[in-house]
Formats: C-alpha cells, structure tokens, sequence
C-alpha cells in the first residue's frame, strides 16, 4: 500500500516538473524569437541607412566632381532661381533748371524764426553737424514768402528732411501742400486746420509704420473746392527711423505729379493738379507725442522744369510739337527751338535701345510737291541734329515727310498754320 502510494506522488510530481519544463521552454522559445525578429529589423534598417548614406556619397562625389570640371549643369530648382532676375526701375527725376527761390537759411540766427517765413504756430532755426536746419513746432503751417508766387505749370521742389532720434509713430505725419490761395496771408494757415475752401493737394510723409523701424508710410490727397476728391495711403521704406535723412522732390509736369525720396518715385499721378493757379507752398503739422518730438528741413529749391517730354516719347510712344522753329520755306533749325530739342535728345539717350521715326509737317502755304519735300528736308535736319548735339544714333532714327496732308486744324488762321506746322516722334 506503501508503495503504491509512493508511486501515485512520484507520478504527480514528474507531470509537474514536465509542465513547468514546458512553460519554461515556451518562455525562452518567444524570448529567442523576440530576440530575432529585433536583430531582424536592425540589420534591415542598417542596410537601408547604409543604401542613403551611399547616395549622398554619390551626390556629393558628383558635385565635387562638378566643380572640378566648371560644369554649368543645374537643378530644376537652381534653373528656377537663375529665372528670377532683378527688377529695376527708372531713377527718373530731373531737378528743374531755371531756379526760382532758394533757402538754406544761412541769414538766419541760431534761436530764431525765419526771416523769409509766416507760421501760425512756432519754429526756430537749429544746427545739426554744422548746418541750420528750420525746427518745424506741432499744429501749424510754415509758408516761405519767396516761395509763394504762381508756380508753373511745370516745376521741380526740393527740400532736404530729417526728424528727432525720438520719433515715433504717434506723432502726426509731415504735410507738403500745393494750392491755389485766394487770399495767400490769411487762407495759407487753413490747411494746417484743414478747413480750406479751394483747389489744392497734399502729400504727408512719415517715418514710422506702426511697429517697424525701417518702414515709414505716405499719403496723397487732392482736393477741389474744398473737397476731397482723391485720398490714397501706403507704405514707403525710403524714409524711416532706419534712413532719418533724406532728399524729397517734387516734379509737377501739366496735370501730372510726380513724388521722389532720394531720387526713388513713391507717387506718380496723373491728375493730381487741376486747371487752376497754383500759388501756395505750405509746410502742415500735426501733433507731436512729446515735446522733443520735431521734425527738420532745409536746402530748399524751386525751379521751373521742362515738359514732360520724356514720358509722352519714351513712356507712350508718340510726341508731337511746334516748338521745333524753322526759317520761312526752308529747313534751317532756329535757335529758339534748342530748349524742346534738347528735350528730345535727353530722352532719347536715357533710353538707348529706343528708335523713333521724325515725321515732318507743313501748312499749306505753297506748291504740294514742294511742301512735300520741305517737311522731309526738316525732318532730316532735325535728325542731324539730334546726332551731332546728343550722338543719337542714325540708325535709330527714320525720317518721313507728309507735306501739308495732314494738317490738325484748318490752315485758314495764322493760328492754325502755326499748329499744323509741326515735328512729329513716333516709337519705331
């Protein structure tokens, strides 16, 4: 009975021991595989690195290579860069010639207001790196007296502009008005009020936009009878707390308005000047946000300017004029007719590539045939000339002559002969 007992336990102990061989075994067979399948995945993402890194071997063997030899060769990438090329505009402003008023304020004294000037509010002259400059006070309007007369139809202003090392947004922009003042003494102070009754337009120039140094902002008005008829604004980053001083110039040509910094355009419209007479040049500002808060002006200029000869040749393509003066029933040039000639001439040579056709007319005093032949001969004359005085290419020139065929009024006035004889540009 013993023994049998002793078997039966032997037995139960040996199906345990073999279960928990077993379930060790099973452990360490899903440890191994475990093991494996992470030797496995390294091994695969070794080779995979390896295969990378050997490209880039390959790649970067290749460049070098590249080099060595000077090769030119590009990506799709590089070819795209290489097509964005520079955009360049014309640096186009041409200071009048004929000076009509001047100041620099070099009569002046340190401390004092202007001789030559009328504010409604303060200023005084100061010095800054061994120049005068006028220190323009808040809310008011600064004209200078030998300034203020009819201003041309076509004209040029400069003035040279700086402001305080503190200056910052919240201050009221620089005002720069042209106008038409009934009563100059008593309507100049209105626009710095801005309750002016008449034709005018104003350009405001500020250093700071907002949060950025190196941006400054610019508006354009223009107003008739009082009331506002144009209003633009924008940004400009040719003067700002980044670039304090500048040169800022004006280039009024007919109706147009032309608006430079340091020779760079930030306005240029079309109808900014209305068919008045323009006889005021007002200084306008606003508030400071502190006292110390100014801004500065000086080496102003106002000279009378050419015509806009060079933006109706080279711009649109076609220029005609009767100022081109010849002796009767010949082709001799006069000397009156120098200052559109080198109009011309200065046109043309700003822009070299350019090639125009001279076409001659006439009135209708006279023989067809010989009047014909007369507006040729100008024509021709007109091209010698342009060649000797500004080396204007022949080739770029082609004459034509249309006689008395297409006159632009009737030939029955002295008026209307002296239209019809004319020298006409046309892009080629």
């Amino acid at each position: 009975m013993k023994k049998i007992f002793l078997l039966g336990m032997l037995i139960c102990i040996s199906q345990i021991s073999y279960a928990q061989l077993f379930k060790d075994f099973d452990k360490k067979l899903e440890q191994r595989a475990k093991k494996k399948l992470e030797q496995k995945a390294e091994q695969k993402a070794d080779r995979h690195i390896d295969k990378t890194l050997d490209k880039a071997d390959k790649k970067s063997d290749e460049k070098i290579e590249e080099i060595k030899s000077g090769s030119n060769k590009s990506t799709p990438e590089t070819s795209s860069k290489k097509a964005n090329k520079t955009v360049k505009g014309a640096n186009d402003f041409v200071s009048g010639t004929k000076i009509l008023a001047t100041e620099d304020f070099s009569q002046d004294a340190l401390g004092d207001f202007p001789v030559n000037m009328s504010s409604t509010s303060s200023g005084e002259i100061v010095e800054i790196e061994n120049k005068k400059w006028l220190s323009l006070g808040s809310d008011g309007a600064f004209i200078l007296k030998n300034f203020n007369k009819d201003l041309p139809k076509n004209f040029t202003f400069e003035f040279t502009l700086t402001h305080s090392e503190d200056m910052n947004w919240k201050s009221k922009e620089l005002g720069i008005v042209f106008a038409q003042a009934k009563n100059l003494k008593k309507d100049y102070g209105k626009w710095g009020e801005n309750r002016h009754d008449v034709n005018g337009l104003k350009v405001g120039i500020h250093p700071k936009e907002y949060t950025k140094n190196d941006i400054g902002k610019t508006r354009f008005f223009t107003y008739q009878d009082g009331k506002e008829t144009m209003k633009n604004e924008k940004t400009q980053n040719r003067y700002s707390l980044a670039n304090a001083t500048v040169r800022v110039q004006f280039w009024r040509q007919e109706t147009r308005l032309r608006v430079y910094i340091d020779g760079n355009k930030i306005w240029d419209v079309q109808e900014a000047f209305q068919e008045s007479n323009y006889n005021a040049l007002v200084f306008v500002t606003g508030s400071y946000e502190t006292d110390s808060q100014r801004f500065f002006i000086t080496d102003l200029k106002l000279a009378e300017a050419g015509a806009d000869t060079r933006h109706k040749l080279i711009e649109t393509g076609t220029f005609s004029t009767n100022e081109i003066l010849f002796d009767t029933g010949k082709a001799t040039i006069k000397p009156a007719s120098e200052k559109v000639l080198s109009e011309i001439g200065t046109a043309l040579q700003s822009e070299p590539s350019f090639k125009v056709i001279i076409i001659g007319h006439t009135d209708s005093d006279g023989n067809d045939n010989e009047n014909l032949k007369l507006s040729e001969k100008r024509a021709e004359s007109v091209k010698v000339y342009l060649n000797t005085k500004f080396s204007i290419d022949n080739s770029r020139m082609q004459i034509i002559g249309k006689g008395e065929s297409e006159p632009l009024v009737d030939n029955n006035s002295e008026s209307g002969k002296a239209k019809n004889r004319r020298v006409e540009f046309k892009k080629n």
